[in-house]
């Protein structure tokens, strides 16, 4: 079975198990009001983080399970958030094969 994919704010893959620097908080208009300020807080503590992606769902959202250890929003957490709100971070290559 081949593995999903979504492509990040630079076009670059993003796959399972990749970490991720989320950038954005998604567009939550027509969420109902008693559900809208605890999802809001949660992706507002998501911005600037990384975290690792769990999976890649059918519409090609990810997936990124994580904790928060305190606060009105502390315990475990689940969202599905759209690529373009995340950023896979460039890996430089070892000092050795940089060119000088």
């Amino acid at each position: 079975m081949k593995q999903r994919t979504a492509k990040d704010r630079n076009g670059r893959d993003i796959v399972a198990g990749d970490r991720v620097r989320v950038m954005g908080v998604p567009d939550l208009t027509g969420m109902s009001p008693p559900y809208l300020d605890e999802t809001l807080a949660v992706f507002r503590y998501l911005v600037g983080r990384y975290e690792t992606v769990t999976s890649i769902d059918e519409r090609g959202n990810a997936q990124l399970d994580f904790s928060i250890a305190g606060g009105k929003s502390r315990g475990w957490h689940t969202v599905l958030i759209e690529p373009f709100l995340l950023s896979r971070p460039f890996q430089r290559r070892p000092s050795k094969l940089r060119r000088k």
